[in-house]
């Protein structure tokens, strides 16, 4: 594993009485403060981080917070690495990532993600909010696989960071779960199985006139659904799509796909 691709840090605060989730945030900030890693946490100021972590850490029972045991860190690492090394063979890594370790607390609703929730932030940087009780290492593999395919696609398309369309957004989560798929597990993932083919083109389609569109509250009504569009259906049209680009260029590098223009996705739709 070459250091210089990832580093690790756990944030897992030593279990006393915490009485809600944002007295863990704040628990979790301290041991940043005092590591100086705010600064390269992907988030502008501190007041983004917390509310970054309140809203992950998510609305589990705070009674079943657990720390992390150095065994299960090991485990941990020695997954993120694996898959790290195997998505690099693959989709160099064009700069050093910074992954950060947080709790997890899944609601009830929430156990299709294994105990594991991964959250890209910047270029070279994603979180994975990771329960100690019920995560698994394959969960933690696609999650890595995810989000990593996430930061390399921010680092070839800064410029438009933080200002992307609706399509660039469809785009991003089909090309990332297409890359998981191919390198680390064959199954897909649920979110991206909440559509067939066919409704994902159709859905695609209805949305034409408003690809374009950067209106955040019409991307995330489309990603995660709304009384309008079931849950998951952005995941899924990009799912779809990306799939079916990379089937009719079966000589496709990663390293190429990952700069393309999200424009070109819809060559074979027009």
């Amino acid at each position: 594993m070459d250091k210089d691709l990832i580093r690790i840090e756990f944030y897992f605060p030593e279990k006393k009485k915490i009485k809600n989730k944002r007295e863990l945030a704040d628990l979790i900030m301290e041991e940043m403060r005092e590591k100086k890693s705010i600064s390269y946490s992907g988030h502008i100021d501190e007041e983004g981080l917390k509310k970054g972590l309140i809203q992950h850490i998510s609305d589990g029972d705070i009674s079943g917070y657990s720390v992390l045991t150095e065994k299960q860190k090991e485990e941990v690492e020695k997954v993120i690495k694996e898959t790290i090394d195997k998505c690099n063979k693959k989709l160099p890594i064009p700069t050093k990532n910074y992954i950060f370790i947080f709790p997890f607390l899944p609601a009830e609703n929430e156990n299709v993600f294994k105990g594991v929730v991964g959250v890209a932030q910047y270029s070279c940087v994603f979180h994975i909010f990771l329960n100690p009780n019920v995560w698994t290492p394959k969960a933690l593999a696609n999650s890595v696989a995810h989000e990593l395919n996430h930061t390399i696609f921010y680092y070839n398309h800064y410029n438009d960071f933080e200002n992307y369309t609706l399509l660039d957004e469809i785009i991003m989560e089909g090309l990332a779960e297409n890359f998981r798929e191919r390198i680390v597990d064959l199954e897909p993932s649920p979110w991206v199985m909440a559509l067939t083919k066919e409704e994902a083109f159709l859905i695609l389609g209805s949305l034409e006139s408003r690809l374009f569109s950067k209106d955040k509250d019409l991307i995330k009504d489309v990603l995660f659904g709304n009384e309008k569009y079931k849950k998951w259906t952005g995941y899924s049209v990009g799912y779809w799509l990306v799939k079916e680009y990379l089937n009719k260029n079966p000589d496709f590098l990663w390293k190429e796909i990952i700069k393309k223009d999200s424009e070109d996705f819809l060559e074979k739709k027009k």
